[in-house]
């Protein structure tokens, strides 16, 4: 599951993300674990800024 998933904080996930880039995907969904059907808007908001550099 740690090949295909990544967790911990954010710096930890835009690590595992550039590691698949690193490998040639050129493609990453990003989809965070959320209770209650909600569609985690703050943790893809945190992540764009630090995915992004913006």
């Amino acid at each position: 599951m740690d090949a295909i998933v990544a967790w911990g904080d954010a710096d930890a996930i835009r690590r595992r993300v550039q590691e698949h880039h690193d490998a040639g995907a050129d493609h990453v969904a990003i989809q965070p674990p959320v209770a209650n059907r909600g569609l985690g808007l703050g943790q893809l908001r945190e992540l764009a800024t630090v995915l992004t550099g913006s």
